[in-house]
């Protein structure tokens, strides 16, 4: 007799085929010209300095707000597929930043005022705890969304992949709303995610004096929907610079939010490809990625003159407001 037990839960979540979204031929045509035409006319400089007229993209427009639903209401986050015809690292980055506009207004992301950020691993040699930012490193981390580091929320984070990893870096995706419920099983848990706990605005502040705010975990709209704000590193950090160390209690909420999150159960996996860009609801939303290899050692990349194929893992960031 076989002693094998049968698994209670899938190992990952589906993603609903609603998540997955391909344009229509029209208006790959058309975004492949509007994006080469800004190529030609802007070849340096910072993309997110391009002013974008979504009024030459009435088809794009419209798919993106017929599909705009998905990310507010239903799934919280889409994965749009790749354009044909844009290719190079450079057009990948305007692409990105026309769709980022036409979900909304580009919010800026550093003290640098950059509104588009490129994620790779730069070779830093300062861990996230000792306050590398995620983005420049191929660390793994906690479960979190992205824009903790600002008083104001967001409403769309945007990942846009230039070039894959060799091996990994798949992107794990939580919504907040099943988490919750388990949590509303656990109210003990819940009200001290619900407290106000500090949070590090690195690489947002300028000084040690307003680099710091206080805001809870878990929140909520005007209709009880539950909200979420976490990046685990960034709090810990931040009570320890301000004095006031994590308490007992508060780490044990920490680490029951944490095990929740690690469940296979309320996770969905996805591995962008070349081209492909995942767009989701940031405090409605938690994400990581996996552990990955490059096929080369890291260094700095220039979208403008290094050629995809030659590349490292690479993707583009951006965050939107309504």
């Amino acid at each position: 007799m076989s002693t094998a037990l049968a698994p209670t839960q899938p190992r990952t979540l589906e993603v609903p085929a609603e998540a997955l979204h391909s344009f229509s031929a029209g208006t790959r045509s058309e975004l492949a010209a509007y994006v080469a035409e800004l190529g030609r006319r802007h070849p340096t400089g910072r993309v997110d300095a391009i002013e974008v007229d979504l009024g030459a993209l009435p088809l794009f427009t419209a798919e993106i707000e017929a599909s705009r639903g998905v990310i507010d209401s239903t799934t919280h986050f889409i994965v749009y597929d790749r354009v044909e015809g844009i290719d190079s690292l450079r057009a990948q980055g305007i692409y990105a930043w026309v769709l980022g506009t036409a979900l909304g207004r580009p919010m800026v992301q550093n003290t640098d005022g950059w509104r588009l950020i490129e994620v790779y691993d730069r070779g830093v040699r300062k861990t996230i705890e000792e306050g590398a930012r995620y983005h420049q490193t191929k660390q793994g981390s906690y479960m979190h969304n992205d824009a903790v580091n600002d008083v104001d929320p967001i409403d769309y984070l945007l990942l846009s992949c230039g070039q894959s990893a060799y091996i990994g870096g798949e992107s794990i995706l939580v919504d907040a709303k099943p988490v919750h419920e388990i949590l509303s099983l656990h109210p003990d848990v819940l009200a001290i995610l619900t407290q106000d706990f500090w949070f590090e605005k690195r690489g947002m502040a300028l000084s040690q004096e307003n680099g710091f705010f206080r805001s809870p975990i878990i929140r909520y709209t005007p209709d009880g929907e539950p909200l979420v704000r976490y990046f685990r590193t960034y709090i810990e950090v931040a009570h320890e610079k301000k004095g006031e160390p994590i308490t007992a209690e508060q780490r044990d909420a920490l680490d029951f939010f944490d095990a929740v999150l690690d469940q296979s159960s309320v996770q969905y996996r996805i591995r962008l490809e070349r081209g492909q860009t995942l767009v989701s609801a940031d405090d409605r939303f938690l994400h990581t990625r996996t552990a990955f290899y490059d096929r080369f050692e890291p260094r700095e990349i220039d979208m403008t003159v290094d050629e995809t194929d030659k590349a490292n893992r690479y993707m583009f960031r951006m965050w939107s407001a309504k």
